[in-house]
């Protein structure tokens, strides 16, 4: 789901897990709009901590999609 220069660059600056479980890792973006899409791909596994203007894009776009599907057909049957 990710290019290898995300992967190989997620692997050589990978934290060892911290007491949940997570790593963190530095990985090269093309620009905003493409790493937006690359993460949203990815759901709930990863969290951007930077740039600001990246975690602040899918925070935007996390909350349209809860507002939209939140109160949705679905939502009642869980």
């Amino acid at each position: 789901m990710i290019s290898p220069a995300v992967s190989t660059s997620a692997d050589a600056t990978a934290s060892a897990p911290d007491e949940n479980g997570w790593i963190t890792a530095v990985v090269p973006i093309e620009s905003l709009i493409h790493a937006h899409q690359d993460f949203l791909r990815l759901g709930a596994a990863v969290e951007v901590l930077e740039p600001v203007a990246l975690r602040d894009r899918l925070t935007a776009t996390a909350r349209s999609l809860a507002a939209l599907y939140g109160d949705g057909p679905l939502a009642s049957t869980g």
